[in-house]
């Protein structure tokens, strides 16, 4: 009964995003992926709100 309950005990994780085995919620891949992502977003929302071009 105690080897049953050791199976039990050790969960099949998978990362939420690709699916892939990972320890953690997010594996890192597709953590550094996000991030990315983000910076980019962010970067295309600076430039969309500047109203001056160019040099000075």
């Amino acid at each position: 009964m105690e080897e049953k309950e050791k199976k039990e005990e050790k969960k099949h994780v998978v990362c939420s995003i690709c699916g892939k085995p990972s320890e953690l919620t997010i594996c890192h891949a597709c953590e550094d992926k996000i991030r990315g992502e983000a910076v980019e977003k962010k970067h295309e929302i600076d430039k969309a709100g500047r109203t001056d071009s160019g040099r000075r």
